[in-house]
């Protein structure tokens, strides 16, 4: 019963949350649609769909043609694993497609309550290995791909760990994972919620209990998932985070979100395990700061911080 009261309460705020983008995307310049979709095909479940949104550069097709490789972002929405859509995060797929000429690839992964821990985490390592399998008529070049995610999808970026015995059909030894930019992510479901919230700067400005205890108890529901090094990437053992993670970590942090200390904690972690990491603690912005439906907002606060770390992932993918 309290899992269809769960499912009552998604449709909901999914139906919010779709307007609320709206009015995002009215903001100028309106940020691009996928160019296509790819829908991968699971032979062992005709009812699972996983779609993937592409975003593609200009001349995209004739280059394919001409043989040529595009490096590759995979991205991944926010949402508390509950909410949330692929073309969400369009404007940071514009900011790549400008700045890096890469592919960017986003994943409509599955959502919780109705798909619960792993379903989003399996489904991200199956984007992975289509795109793999696939890139030669994608025109991709998997040896440079970086992943990126928001909130939900933060994590889901760090927690993207490919390895051989994923599956014995695809070339998995041809990905190389290069690098990842992961926003304002959460990385330890262990930490209580109104813990997290008492020792925030600022409070009030942190996401309600009712929106945190439906992403929490839709995604997790058997408490024991919250101490998975799939689920919090946080409690995963130092050898587990040295030898998935790509040596170049960035971590965006807002300074008034209630996930700030975790982000901090998870970067000193990784600089004394030896990986490249850029932290930046954007000051004076509540968690998905940059996803205001505010139609009036300054998006050019924003934009400078796409464009920077465009500028990064183009220096990483030029290497």
């Amino acid at each position: 019963m309290y899992r269809t009261w769960l499912l009552v309460q998604a449709v909901v705020w999914r139906a919010l949350m779709r307007v609320g983008m709206l009015l995002h995307d009215l903001t100028s310049p309106r940020p691009p649609r996928p160019a296509f979709t790819r829908t991968i095909p699971f032979a062992s479940s005709c009812s699972r769909r996983v779609v993937l949104h592409f975003y593609c550069p200009p001349e995209y097709q004739k280059r394919v043609q001409e043989g040529h490789r595009f490096p590759v972002v995979v991205n991944f929405h926010g949402g508390g694993f509950t909410l949330g859509s692929p073309t969400d995060d369009s404007r940071w797929a514009m900011c790549i497609l400008n700045e890096t000429a890469a592919v960017v690839v986003s994943v409509g992964y599955r959502r919780a309550p109705e798909h619960p821990f792993p379903a989003a985490v399996d489904d991200g390592v199956d984007a992975l290995l289509y795109l793999a399998e696939h890139a030669a008529e994608l025109g991709l070049d998997v040896s440079r791909v970086a992943l990126s995610g928001f909130s939900a999808g933060g994590n889901l970026a760090v927690t993207r760990l490919v390895d051989s015995s994923s599956s014995s059909s695809v070339d998995v030894d041809s990905l190389r994972i290069v690098a990842i930019f992961s926003w304002y992510p959460i990385l330890d479901f262990e930490q209580s919620r109104d813990h997290r919230r008492a020792m925030s700067i600022m409070p009030d400005k942190t996401l309600p209990a009712f929106l945190t205890t439906l992403f929490d108890d839709s995604y997790l529901p058997d408490h024991q998932d919250r101490t998975s090094p799939f689920a919090s990437p946080a409690l995963a053992q130092d050898d587990m985070l040295a030898d998935s993670l790509p040596p170049e970590v960035f971590l965006y942090v807002c300074e008034w979100d209630m996930l700030l200390n975790e982000g901090q904690q998870f970067v000193r972690r990784l600089q004394r395990l030896g990986k490249k990491v850029r932290a930046m603690m954007i000051e004076k912005a509540p968690h998905a700061w940059d996803k205001s439906p505010n139609p009036f907002r300054d998006q050019d606060r924003v934009n400078v911080l796409y464009r920077d770390a465009c500028a990064d992932m183009k220096v990483i993918f030029e290497k």
